[in-house]
């Protein structure tokens, strides 16, 4: 004979699902001033623009290297200083290491126009500043991998936090979206009741400082 007794209700557990291995997006406002300065620098300059040969439209600028400008200095120290923001409190590194802006562009979306789906190569954090948008405007984040469980498809409409495809953020002037250069995204197409034009600066990083640990043949110092 069993010295208790296992009633029905003493078995019955609430399930608890946890949030394993997620992908940080960093979402940070930008001082107006800063951004208002950015579009004073765009209407006094005569940029040129190139049809992105991916698809989808939109233009980005021939120059790849617009925060390194010396009118947005200034600029470019405000986002550098937010990326290592989002890289510290993401990584946490007990060394040196910072990240530092590489290329920069700006991107041009007409009533219409989207952005396909791509990633950043040859980068570790990137990082979208909206200068110009509508209401409508937004960009989508990706799944990276194509679903959770392997190839299966389970044909269900009802998307949750972990079988949904796509995150999809909405595109604000002063607003600054950080996140892996290897997380995939894409922009849909914009409203054609929208007004102007949608425009927004994109910039890529890399890392100087120390790597590995102390002593350890891995220990590498990048300057």
């Amino acid at each position: 004979m069993l010295p208790f007794v296992i009633k029905d209700e003493d078995v019955k557990q609430s399930m608890c699902i946890e949030q394993f291995f997620p992908i940080p997006v960093g979402i940070i406002p930008i001082d107006k001033a800063l951004n208002e300065k950015i579009v004073e620098y765009i209407k006094s300059k005569q940029f040129s623009f190139l049809k992105n040969p991916g698809g989808g439209g939109n233009s980005i600028s021939s120059d790849s290297y617009i925060l390194d400008k010396d009118e947005l200095s200034d600029i470019k120290k405000v986002l550098t200083d937010s990326v290592n923001e989002y890289f510290k409190e993401i990584v946490n590194p007990d060394k040196d290491t910072k990240l530092y802006i590489t290329n920069s562009w700006i991107n041009l979306n007409k009533n219409g126009e989207s952005h396909h789906a791509h990633k950043h190569p040859n980068s570790l954090v990137s990082a979208v500043l909206y200068i110009d948008t509508c209401e409508g405007d937004t960009i989508s984040i990706l799944r990276p991998q194509e679903t959770l469980f392997n190839d299966f498809n389970f044909n269900n409409n009802h998307k949750t936090l972990w079988n949904t495809p796509e995150y999809t953020i909405q595109a604000m002037i002063n607003r600054l979206v950080m996140f892996p250069s290897s997380l995939p995204h894409h922009v849909n197409p914009r409203p054609n009741t929208c007004r102007g034009e949608r425009i927004s600066l994109s910039f890529n990083t890399w890392f100087k400082g120390t790597l590995g640990s102390e002593g350890s043949a891995d220990q590498l110092h990048l300057n």
